[in-house]
């Protein structure tokens, strides 16, 4: 009797294990997923940033510095907030 009592609380700890596993990739997961969202959002404001440029470049006008003070700065929040989540990442990963 102590064999199979032994051999099911093994059991229920695996289990528990398992699923603990589980809930960590599922959140590690949906972190990635907003760093990504993050990075495309980046992306399109560094864009805009050379599109801005550009226009500026070549129809000889003179580049309105708020315009692109206003996408860097909101590129940086977006750079601190994808550090937070990493941050999370690790915690969570322990």
């Amino acid at each position: 009797m102590s064999f199979l009592k032994n051999l099911q609380e093994k059991a229920a700890s695996t289990a528990q294990a398992i699923g603990s596993k589980s809930q960590e990739v599922i959140e590690v997961s949906k972190l990635k997923m907003q760093i990504s969202q993050l990075e495309g959002e980046i992306k399109k404001h560094k864009t805009e940033i050379g599109e801005l440029v550009y226009e500026a470049f070549s129809k000889s006008i003179q580049l309105e510095p708020d315009q692109i003070d206003k996408l860097n700065n909101e590129i940086a929040a977006k750079y601190a907030q994808i550090e937070e989540l990493k941050e999370k990442i690790q915690k969570v990963q322990g």
